[in-house]
């Protein structure tokens, strides 16, 4: 369990009363949790850096936080959304990719005049491919935009990270490189092509890594929260689910390979045969595991299929022992994410009741001090009256 400040959304309870508890003057003297010394704020620009990390880490924390949340999401479906939408072929454009026979450079243009300053006509450019440009308008504005905004929100989040869980703790977070793997790509690719360097061979490989920002909205998504700790804490249910799978995997592969598979191989027709000469896509045990891998999942693709008696009964045990194995796990992790998601709902009823609690207790202490100071007053006329009166005597 993290101490306040760490972003760990699936359990805030704790952390946002905690939160609530340091805005209010009453409560400033709260003790710390125990596993992280507490934030305590200095001076001005260490009050601003807590300000900032509550605003970015708790939405829960107030309206803006809320705000800004939402715009979060939407600019990260903005930019998932932009880059799908960019591959299809209708929104793409091409260009053609030369390359120099002499000199083996490349050359990206749509036709052969593009050639590099020191060629000749003699040098023959040939053809290699059409590649498809994604950065056409108006996506790569979407793209230059939506990287701005991740780029803000994570230098903000950076600076702001001493009042939280500290700057290497947040560096060295998954949720945190995640984050990061998603902004690099977009500046490495400035720089590559800013500076003449051959990136064509790893810009697709670059491109792919934006998909890493699907994973920056599970930190905002309870619910994938409460599935990666349940995945997490079935990790020995898994563990023996790829075993069984594996051993299964080699035994059945092993069965239908020896009903199944070729004995030969025609030279002329180039492929492994069965006795009666028909073609086997059974060529070897690992050639059948993915069969045996598919035939216990019950996906069944059909590229891959029995013809012999022995063959058909293999497959029937194959789908019967791959229910069985593949049931055993599912209920235990389907048990574990029951009980995580009871405790995640507890958490939460609990957060909404301590917070009902302390807007009562500041209420109360409020009215109380209001009726207290009538009656000082009374009290001390009272007393100026009896002095009078002895006086007097």
């Amino acid at each position: 369990m993290h101490s306040c400040g760490v972003p760990q959304r699936a359990r805030t309870g704790a952390c946002s009363v905690r939160r609530m508890a340091e805005s209010s003057d009453a409560a400033t003297a709260s003790a710390p949790a125990a596993d992280a010394p507490m934030f305590i704020p200095r001076n001005a620009f260490h009050r601003l850096q807590r300000m900032l990390w509550v605003l970015l880490d708790d939405p829960s924390s107030s309206l803006f936080a809320k705000v800004l949340q939402c715009f979060m999401m939407l600019v990260i479906l903005l930019s998932i959304i932009a880059f799908t939408i960019a591959s299809t072929p209708s929104e793409a454009w091409y260009s053609d990719v030369w390359a120099n026979i002499t000199t083996g450079e490349l050359i990206v243009g749509s036709n052969t005049s593009n050639r590099p300053p020191g060629t000749f006509y003699y040098d023959s450019p040939r053809l290699l491919l059409t590649e498809v440009d994604e950065n056409r308008t108006p996506f790569r504005e979407i793209e230059t935009f939506c990287i701005m905004v991740f780029t803000a929100e994570y230098v903000l989040r950076l600076l702001a990270s001493p009042a939280g869980p500290g700057i290497l703790h947040y560096i060295f977070n998954l949720a945190n490189i995640i984050d990061l793997i998603s902004i690099m790509p977009w500046y490495i690719e400035i720089a590559a092509s800013g500076s003449g360097l051959d990136v064509l061979s790893v810009l697709r490989l670059i491109r792919l890594t934006r998909i890493t920002r699907i994973f920056k909205m599970s930190k905002n998504f309870q619910g994938l929260l409460v599935l990666f700790t349940t995945l997490r804490k079935s990790a020995a249910a898994l563990l023996m689910l790829f075993a069984f799978m594996a051993i299964f995997s080699i035994l059945f592969a092993t069965l239908i390979f020896t009903f199944e598979g070729a004995v030969e191989y025609d030279e002329h027709r180039m492929q492994y045969v069965r006795p009666d000469g028909s073609a086997s896509p059974f060529e070897s045990i690992p050639h059948s595991v993915w069969w045996t891998i598919v035939t216990m999942t019950t996906v069944g693709y059909g590229d891959q299929v029995p013809v012999t008696d022995a063959g058909k009964f293999v497959a029937i045990v194959t789908m019967f022992c791959g229910l069985v194995v593949l049931s055993l796990p599912i209920t235990i992790i389907g048990a574990n994410f029951d009980e995580e998601y009871r405790i995640v709902k507890k958490e939460k009823q609990d957060q909404q009741e301590q917070q009902s609690q302390l807007h009562r207790t500041s209420t109360s202490s409020v009215f109380s001090k209001g009726l207290t100071t009538p009656s000082k007053a009374s009290d001390s006329i009272k007393e100026g009256e009896t002095r009078r009166g002895d006086a007097a005597a």
